[in-house]
């Protein structure tokens, strides 16, 4: 009986997370000089600049900032500090309301899949162009 109610507990708190569950799947790397972010399960890849940490689940988000989440389905966060900005991928968000007034937001399609990028308003144009241009599906 207490095995049924650890495993119930413990399942609950796991749904819980923001963070998609294939978000742990998704590989941080370089290409080309640049740091790539992969998840090969959903056929995605995005490149962006050198200076950026990454989360993948509310752990690692927790060491980066302190804003609580108010997304769902986080594939991966990714914050810099000079310049000061941050973004998410999100797949298959539940909740797609977000807030504009603070994030640019370009979504694609494909395989049934819906891949939303949102990017902080505050990051340099030439930054989110190419935030933008290197958000591909596979």
């Amino acid at each position: 009986m207490k095995f049924i109610l650890f495993t119930l507990s413990l399942s609950l708190f796991c749904a819980c997370s923001p963070f998609h569950q294939l978000a742990k799947k998704t590989e941080i790397g370089t290409e080309d000089g640049y740091v790539s972010a992969k998840n090969a399960k959903v056929n995605f890849k995005s490149l962006t600049y050198g200076d950026f940490k990454f989360a993948r689940s509310n752990k690692e988000y927790k060491k980066l900032t302190t804003d609580s989440i108010k997304m769902d389905n986080i594939l991966f966060y990714a914050t810099t500090v000079n310049p000061e900005y941050k973004y998410y991928v999100l797949l298959d968000p539940i909740d797609t309301n977000f807030n504009l007034k603070k994030y640019e937001q370009k979504n694609k399609t494909k395989d049934g899949h819906q891949f939303v990028l949102l990017i902080s308003k505050n990051a340099p144009f030439g930054d989110a162009k190419f935030l933008n241009t290197n958000f591909v599906l596979d």
